[in-house]
């Protein structure tokens, strides 16, 4: 009997090899994070086959997952405590003047 090929309608399955490559998480961390509820948010919810005790993910769930867990935009950079030291004070003196100059350039221009 030749072997079956799987429908093409049917979702890809992931296994815990998969889904560290693709998130960038190591396989230990993985199955912490399904089996203590603790830290089930910070991936995909798993799924078992019957018979098996391996975890598995719906590809399209995890693609869906990443999605969602993907930041916006990137969080502005923190500024420094306390005052800014002289070599930035004057950097930002100097780009001011630059872009005060482009500008009054520009209108003349037109």
């Amino acid at each position: 009997m030749p072997p079956v090929a799987p429908p093409a309608d049917l979702p890809r399955i992931l296994f815990i090899e998969q889904l560290a490559q693709l998130i960038g998480k190591t396989e230990t961390t993985i199955r912490t994070c399904a089996t203590n509820t603790k830290y089930a948010h910070l991936i995909p919810r798993p799924f078992k086959l019957p018979h098996s005790r391996r975890l598995c993910w719906y590809e399209c769930d995890v693609l869906q997952w990443i999605e969602s867990t993907r930041p916006a935009e990137p969080p502005p950079p923190r500024r420094p405590r306390g005052r800014p030291t002289k070599a930035e004070q004057l950097s930002r003196a100097r780009w001011a003047q630059n872009t005060a100059a482009q500008a009054s350039a520009k209108g003349g221009e037109q």
